[in-house]
């Protein structure tokens, strides 16, 4: 059996920093074609910039640049997943940059084409917390990933999700949801384009819910190296972007 041209998989860490892992693994996904007994094991970098509101301090006006580092690893139906970020964090109140936090996924297809994909996330807080890098308390969250192949070079996407926020004292701080729902399309020459409506809460009860739009573009570079491109905004007018080379083995 064969994955689907479009596959994705979708996840992440951060406001804009997950749209970012998000969109790459679908993008990333959607060029391969692979024996689902076969392990595949992605490796991706790039560079994220993002302008308005942050869950990691509770700030409505925070510029974030980061380098994320994502690994992932799939066989059959499980699938794992590894990713962190350099980060740069600059606001009115704060200054600082270092190692954020880190995340780590497992996952389960629970139907094949269309695809239906339960995951767990922990999220442990490996960044400084003192320079705001970090809440400094860990986060569990439970996904559900949807995808429908439309046609052999369209798909709908979709993701539903629940954190289970570590609470820190002295801040109204709360459990959230998530849920994006999407559509994305392959040309001849295998460059994707897609586009999605994202909800996130805040896990602070100060900050605002986010409703916004991301679009994204992905092209191979050859058999082993993949490049892709996103922009995203919401309603809290927060704006982000951010570029990632994938390489897989």
């Amino acid at each position: 059996m064969t994955k689907a041209p479009l596959k994705t998989t979708l996840s992440f860490l951060l406001i804009g920093l997950s749209s970012l892992a998000l969109i790459t693994q679908a993008v990333q996904a959607a060029t391969s074609i692979e024996p689902s007994f076969e392990t595949s094991t992605k490796i991706s970098t790039g560079l994220f910039y993002s302008s308005g509101q942050s869950d990691t301090i509770n700030n409505p006006d925070v510029n974030t640049i980061s380098v994320p580092l994502l690994v992932s690893v799939k066989q059959g139906r499980l699938s794992f997943g590894l990713s962190t970020a350099y980060l740069s964090v600059d606001s009115e109140s704060m200054s600082a940059e270092g190692v954020g936090d880190t995340t780590v996924s497992l996952g389960y297809d629970l139907l094949e084409n269309p695809w239906l994909t339960l995951k767990v996330k922990e999220k442990f807080a490996t960044g400084d917390e003192t320079k705001g890098l970090s809440t400094g308390e860990n986060d569990t969250s439970l996904q559900l990933d949807y995808f429908y192949p439309l046609k052999a070079n369209t798909a709908l996407f979709a993701s539903l999700s629940h954190k289970f926020v570590g609470k820190v004292s002295g801040l109204a701080m709360q459990d959230t949801n998530y849920a994006s729902l999407g559509t994305a399309y392959t040309y001849a020459n295998k460059t994707n384009i897609g586009f999605s409506l994202d909800y996130r809460q805040s896990i602070f009860k100060t900050l605002e819910d986010q409703t916004g739009a991301s679009i994204f573009l992905s092209k191979p570079i050859n058999k082993t190296y993949n490049v892709s491109a996103f922009g995203g905004y919401d309603s809290t007018q927060t704006s982000s972007a951010g570029v990632t080379l994938t390489t897989k083995f």
